[in-house]
């Protein structure tokens, strides 16, 4: 039984590769680790969404092979990014920050459906005598995410994550279902999925609606959500199932400018007016429903006409939360030559402005919600303090609510009936 630690940066796509991972490694009799218990083999899952994130994930790399492991696996979009020159991390490199030899397996974009066979090859390289008949437990998450998707066929002139991910291909839904069942077996309490461009999913004639339906119908799941998906796979097919309270009423649909001049320049396929169309008809149809968007500020020809164009639509549309990003030019992308750059320092500026205004709003939208009750998930827990533990719990519209309880009571994976207090507003604030 080798010991094995997992570690990733970035996005909700990358945790639930290394989830399916890890059920597999488990499976075949190995042990999930954290990264403090001397682990045999790592596993990082990297970033390359931002040139900040492939600086993070190079120096992930360097710190994951000093801890020592005697195999280091390395994947994802700052993988793929580095192999084809941004900037890599050759395995001499890695070698020399770890005291004993490492051996460093890299899983490119098209080794990802047999990432769990070339790890288990790896292992059985270092141990090919180990006979062991030990028993691991995979160690429950609670909220299990799940890839449908993978790759992306549009042409945002920012992204990288299309140059790293490839063509979009999706998941059948015969084994969507069956991973499903097999995380609700173990215990898991919700299912989140998760891809590239979530809404392409398809299988022939099918598109996300008919999986939602089949996951309801054949499952026995309780609560089933969405990550990130785009507005122009935002239909009122989709919206609509929301009738069924297994679907949590939480939607993350980015925007990342309101401004249709930079919308054009991104060359995103929504305008802002069918946008803020579609977030009324949710807002209209489902009760409860939390809405968050991504948002980049100081896109190249951005003006300050067109960043007061965007603190406007962020004041109609009044979002539940956003994830704010400077513009982070990226090799190989059209916006990394493209004319007029925004200075650093007006980034930071409109950033700041951005972000404050974001938090007044996400709080006094959380205030709605005061005295409604919620059926909260409850999650991880703090430490003891006076025989009473905090523990955590997310609502199904995605509301963090804290609740101190007897040390001696065990809440992790229950669902209870909770009102929202304001105290929650405090310590919620930041979540989304």
């Amino acid at each position: 039984m080798v010991r094995i630690a997992f570690h990733y940066l970035g996005c909700r796509l990358n945790e639930a590769e290394n989830e399916r991972i890890a059920r597999d490694l488990v499976e075949a009799g190995h042990q999930v680790v954290s990264l403090e218990s001397h682990p045999e083999v790592i596993i990082l899952n990297t970033c390359g969404v931002t040139s900040e994130a492939m600086r993070k994930s190079r120096n992930l790399a360097r710190r994951m092979a000093a801890i020592g492991p005697s195999v280091l696996v390395l994947m994802g979009c700052a993988v793929d990014l580095m192999a084809s020159g941004e900037t890599p991390v050759p395995d001499e490199a890695l070698r020399a920050e770890s005291r004993d030899e490492i051996d460093v397996v890299r899983i490119f974009r098209d080794d990802r459906p047999v990432a769990t066979r070339k790890i288990l090859d790896a292992i059985a390289r270092h141990w090919p005598d180990d006979e062991s008949e030990s028993h691991s437990i995979y160690p429950l998450r609670m909220r299990s995410f799940i890839k449908i998707q993978d790759g992306c066929n549009n042409q945002c002139t920012y992204c990288s994550v299309r140059l790293a991910r490839g063509r979009e291909r999706s998941e059948s839904a015969a084994s969507i279902v069956s991973e499903i069942r097999r995380c609700l077996e173990l215990g898991e309490r919700e299912i989140v999925l998760t891809g590239v461009q979530l809404g392409a999913w398809h299988e022939g004639a099918r598109h996300l609606p008919e999986l939602l339906q089949e996951i309801l119908s054949g499952t026995s799941v309780t609560r089933l959500r969405l990550s990130s998906i785009e507005p122009w796979h935002v239909r009122e097919s989709l919206w609509s199932l929301w009738k069924d309270a297994r679907l949590c009423p939480h939607f993350h649909i980015p925007v990342q400018s309101g401004s249709d001049e930079v919308l054009a320049a991104m060359k995103r396929r929504t305008p802002l007016g069918p946008y803020e169309e579609k977030i009324a008809a949710i807002r209209q149809c489902v009760p409860n429903v939390r809405i968050s968007t991504d948002l980049i500020v100081g896109f190249p020809g951005e003006t300050e006409a067109m960043w007061r164009d965007t603190m406007a639509f962020l004041e109609r549309v009044q979002f539940d939360d956003v994830h704010l990003f400077r513009f982070s030019a990226r090799p190989g992308t059209v916006a990394a030559s493209l004319p007029d750059p925004v200075p650093a320092e007006e980034k930071r500026r409109r950033w700041n402005e951005a972000e404050r205004r974001i938090r007044e709003i996400r709080r006094a939208r959380m205030k709605r919600f005061v005295g409604e009750r919620f059926r909260v998930l409850w999650e991880t827990s703090g430490e003891e303090h006076d025989g009473m533990r905090t523990w955590s719990g997310y609502t199904e519209n995605y509301l963090r609510v804290s609740r101190d309880m007897a040390s001696g009571v065990e809440m992790r994976g229950q669902v209870t009936d909770e009102i929202f207090v304001e105290n929650d507003v405090s310590s919620g604030e930041g979540e989304g």
